[in-house]
């Protein structure tokens, strides 16, 4: 069954420090390179994953089908000092579709 509604992750704030805006487009903030959580250090295979020891802001631009896998994200970004909330679709509504018996 199709999810009736999806989610996306939205970032309302970031540490201060962490980000500069963007010199093309005030609207835009950039992460700066260098800046990490306190005490936060690359684990596992991080580096052979994204190929740097540098702190990398999780993605954003995700479309998720539940609620759940939203809030993971969220939480994550949450967990880095971000302020992140988890807003869901209007309901989606699929065209009826003609089928031949």
């Amino acid at each position: 069954m199709s999810p009736r509604y999806l989610y996306r992750v939205v970032v309302t704030s970031y540490p201060d420090g962490s980000h500069h805006p963007n010199l093309y487009d005030e609207e835009v903030w950039t992460p700066v390179e260098g800046w990490a959580p306190p005490g936060w250090r690359p684990e596992g295979n991080y580096v052979e994953i994204l190929g740097t020891s540098d702190f990398i802001w999780p993605v954003t631009n995700k479309t998720y089908h539940s609620r759940s896998s939203a809030k993971k994200r969220a939480d994550l970004l949450n967990s880095f000092g971000a302020v992140a909330i988890v807003e869901r679709s209007n309901l989606i509504v699929w065209p009826e579709t003609e089928t031949e018996a």
